[in-house]
């Protein structure tokens, strides 16, 4: 759990000896070229900020502190105890970047053209995870403190890493940067004075994993009262019985795997939500969020916490499904999967392809998982999410897995609930016969011939209700904002607008200026939502076809790992893709759907057959 743990005496002399980075990598193995260089560089540096402290050497430090529940490394820890004898851990995030550049994101900043967490926000979240989740800090009141040193930080810069953006952040978890060698002692020395009476950082390696009562407190706040999470017919039938099959199943030793089938809108997230919150407020089991888009996982941790204060530790219980490789076998109680039907093989971190498949880790990682699924809205040629996968990676696992008809849910809450218009458009986008039940569609759907009007009405749809409208297209514009802020990704006529900004589209009040993509709508839901369906699909000699040539060449979602170019194999799947797409955009709306069409065709097409599902019998 940790590799390196010394008394402040021998690290200096490792330092001395320039052993230092040998001796963590001891215990942490083999690890790449440029961690080996970060501990070469980032702690010596630390070593000459210490120094000015003139810490008692006893004094402990650990280096490379696997956070439990986690796959996160803390890079230093430095335990001890204040003037008045109180314990204190203070974790130190170590960055060898130079420079910056700020977002409009409260998180995030720019590395070159990659986004990366500010470090005050990841010093914080990993001391707000051990904080919340280890009994010994809990029950012995031990106090912990985060700060981040990028020790090669350029003063030139400053003014980016420290925007009023990230002000938060900054209050949460101070930055020090290479004139702040002096802070940064005069930081550790206002906690640490003195070494604790007590082995600090074993009790904290081996401290019981339990969730603290603020956190249990937090969730149960964050759900008590919330209209949007309740649950009705069938939904309430598959929670209890989740619920009830998690809590027989914690005192046994056999593993269990859980699918819920659904289709848009029946449900899945609010199931998921809940399972999260009860299973915490009432049995205070290791359980967490888990989904692959970190879209989704932004919009529901924005829309839960915004009545909860100082709400960002809880970030920690919505986790990415990559975050599970190398897991400990049952490590967690529980893990729920959503939006399963987008989980990779491997996980992508930058350029390279890593794990083995995120099944079989999650699986591995849990005594209990549960994988909330839709087949139809795998939307990525790398979408490994299926029910076939999940059955067969569980049995590698020896895990008993339960795919029962009381774990599927039929009745979809979306579009006015109308299966009606679910069924024509399946019908429509698929190039099937339409079978209709002969119910009348309470649903608004239109076809604008101007986008302006079109987004004039979504903004008024957006003002009058509580529940977000907004305005989505079809992915087939290049992204040219994502480097220049200003520039105009999305130019039909004398409609001009961007791609969205943040993660929290669904969420964030400015994101009504923008265009939502399917990534930042998979798993949202709107009052009303504008579509812009783009001329990847159009209408040609009786069907509706697609044209998978319309969207960017940098567009990866068609394109195997490691491939720079489409398989020719994978045309016929790469069309499912396009329609399942807009199967799911043609379906974020509660109320009702507003449609602009790029090809003329398809909207004449569009209009005939609305008008036979609007017919009233």
């Amino acid at each position: 759990m940790i590799a390196y743990k010394e008394t402040l005496r021998n690290f200096y002399s490792h330092i001395e000896q320039n052993v230092i980075a040998e001796k963590v990598m001891e215990k942490l193995g083999r690890v790449g070229e440029s961690e080996q260089r970060a501990f070469r560089n980032s702690l010596p540096a630390i070593a000459n900020s210490l120094r000015n402290a003139n810490l008692p050497d006893e004094v402990q430090v650990g280096i490379e502190y696997k956070i439990p529940l986690t796959s996160k490394r803390v890079d230093f820890i430095i335990a001890g105890s204040d003037e008045d004898g109180k314990d204190h851990i203070i974790v130190v995030e170590l960055k060898q970047w130079d420079k910056v550049k700020h977002t409009d994101m409260s998180d995030i900043v720019l590395v070159g053209s990659e986004e990366h967490v500010h470090p005050s926000w990841q010093a914080y979240t990993y001391a707000s995870t051990i904080e919340n989740f280890n009994d010994y800090v809990q029950k012995e009141r031990v106090e912990i403190k985060a700060c981040a040193f990028l020790h090669n930080y350029k003063t030139l810069y400053k003014k980016e890493l420290f925007n009023p953006i990230y002000k938060e952040g900054l209050d949460k978890a101070q930055p020090f940067i290479s004139s702040d060698y002096i802070k940064l002692a005069d930081f550790v020395k206002k906690h640490v004075k003195h070494a604790s009476k007590r082995d600090l950082i074993f009790e904290i390696e081996n401290g019981k994993i339990k969730p603290s009562k603020m956190l249990i407190d937090s969730l149960a706040r964050m759900l008590n009262g919330n209209k949007e999470y309740e649950l009705i017919a069938e939904q309430r039938i598959v929670f209890s019985n989740l619920y009830k099959a998690v809590k027989n199943n914690q005192n046994k030793n056999n593993k269990q795997v859980f699918i819920v089938r659904g289709g848009a809108g029946t449900g899945k997230s609010l199931i998921a939500i809940q399972l999260l919150g009860e299973l915490y407020k009432n049995k205070g089991y290791k359980t967490f969020y888990v989904a692959k888009s970190s879209y989704v996982k932004e919009n529901y941790f924005a829309k839960l916490t915004k009545d909860v204060p100082n709400y960002k530790f809880l970030k920690t219980l919505f986790k990415g499904s990559g975050e599970f490789i190398g897991s400990i076998k049952n490590e967690f109680d529980v893990l729920i999967v959503d939006e399963a039907h987008r989980l990779t093989e491997k996980t992508k971190r930058s350029w390279l392809f890593l794990g083995e498949n995120q099944i079989r880790e999650i699986i591995h990682a849990s005594k209990t998982s549960i994988f909330f699924i839709d087949e139809t809205q795998n939307i990525d040629i790398k979408d490994f999410g299926t029910v076939d996968n999940i059955i067969r990676f569980a049995k590698l696992e020896n895990a008993e897995v339960h795919c029962e008809d009381k774990f599927i849910l039929k009745s979809q809450f979306r579009c006015n609930g109308s299966d009606e218009y679910i069924a024509w458009l399946d019908s429509v986008l698929y190039n099937k016969e339409f079978k209709s039940s002969f119910t009348n569609v309470d649903y608004d759907i239109k076809i604008f011939d101007d986008l302006n009007e079109l987004h004039r009405v979504i903004k008024q749809k957006n003002y009058e209700s509580n529940l977000p409208s907004r305005l989505l297209s079809g992915d087939v514009f290049d992204w040219v904002s994502k480097d220049d802020k200003n520039a105009i990704d999305i130019n039909i006529g004398n409609f001009r607008k961007q791609w969205n900004k943040t993660k929290a589209f669904a969420s964030d009040p400015k994101s009504i200026e923008e265009v939502g993509c399917i990534h930042t709508s998979q798993g949202m839901e709107f009052e009303y939502t504008g579509l812009i369906v783009a001329n990847d699909l159009f209408y040609e000699n009786g069907e509706i076809k697609t044209d998978y040539t319309k969207h960017p060449a940098k567009a990866t979602e068609f394109k195997r790992a490691y491939k720079q170019k489409i398989i020719e194999e994978d045309i016929d799947i790469i069309d499912k893709i396009i329609r399942n797409t807009y199967k799911v955009l043609f379906t974020r709306g509660q109320k009702g759907t507003y449609l602009y069409f790029m090809d003329e065709n398809l909207k004449k097409y569009f209009k005939e057959k609305i008008d036979i599902l609007l017919t009233k019998y």
